[in-house]
C-alpha cells in the first residue's frame, strides 16, 4: 500500500512579529478571596442542613427544594473558584 506524503507545516511569514505577552500573567495569578470560599462552602452547608432537617423533622417539601437550590448555587459558585 502506498504511503501518504502528509501535509507540509505552514511557517510564519518572516516579517510578522510574535504577539505580546500580557504583564498580568493571565489566569495563573488569579486567586479567589477567602470570603468567596467561605460563602461557597457555607451556602452548600446550609443547603445540606435544610435537606437533612426536612427528612428528620418531616416538614414541608419547600425546605427540600430550598436546600437543593442552595446546594446547586454553591455548586455553581465552584465553577468560578480559582
Amino acid at each position: 500500500m502506498p504511503k501518504s506524503k502528509g501535509r507540509a507545516k505552514k511557517s510564519r511569514p518572516p516579517g510578522r512579529p510574535t504577539p505580546p505577552q500580557s504583564s498580568s500573567g493571565g489566569a495563573k495569578n488569579k486567586q479567589s478571596s477567602t470570603l468567596y470560599v467561605v460563602s461557597m462552602f457555607g451556602i452548600m452547608g446550609i443547603g445540606v442542613l435544610a435537606v437533612v432537617t426536612r427528612y428528620v423533622l418531616d416538614t414541608s417539601s419547600w425546605l427540600l427544594l430550598g436546600g437543593l437550590g442552595l446546594i446547586g448555587v454553591g455548586f455553581l459558585m465552584t465553577t468560578n473558584y480559582h
